[in-house]
């Protein structure tokens, strides 16, 4: 308990910008997806994610150049260190599902509105990021957690029957 309560001090002191990365992030997200449904609806959904893979390409290439040439600019985690001795097939992953979320989002949205989307999506998270904390990071569940996304999903219910 104390353990938590260091931490949820040791973020108060943090830069705001960094203390709210993860709602920008989801405010991105719904951007991203929406956004991304207005094109489909004029170029049709596979041309919508091939453009979203080129600038994500050209992007990244930039900014992996950056890195390259400021590298002091940048942590140690930002700078590259590929090895391909370690690489696994499994590497690939990230991509497929980021592929499968820029072509599902809008399909979503188109289907079932913005909200709905997303607050489906959000108790799929929940869910999924319980297991990951467990089975990878050795984070154990807590009941309050479960209350927690137990409440969250009672919202999803609500928010999906009564539209």
């Amino acid at each position: 308990m104390i353990a938590s309560l260091s931490k949820i001090s040791s973020y108060k002191s943090m830069n705001p910008i960094i203390t709210l990365s993860p709602a920008i992030l989801g405010a991105l997200v719904v951007l991203q997806a929406g956004l991304n449904r207005k094109v489909a609806s004029q170029w049709g959904l596979s041309a919508a994610l091939l453009l979203n893979a080129v600038v994500l390409l050209i992007v990244a290439l930039l900014i992996f150049a950056l890195v390259l040439v400021k590298a002091d600019w940048f942590s140690n985690t930002i700078r590259p260190s590929i090895d391909f001795k370690t690489f696994s097939i499994w590497f690939l992953l990230p991509g497929i599902i980021g592929c499968i979320l820029v072509f599902g989002g809008p399909w979503a949205i188109a289907k079932w509105g913005a909200a709905q989307t997303f607050i489906l999506l959000m108790s799929g998270q929940l869910l999924a990021s319980l297991i990951w904390d467990l089975k990878v990071e050795g984070i154990a569940v807590s009941y309050v957690r479960l209350l927690g996304i137990g409440f969250t999903w009672i919202g999803v219910i609500l928010a999906c029957k009564w539209k």
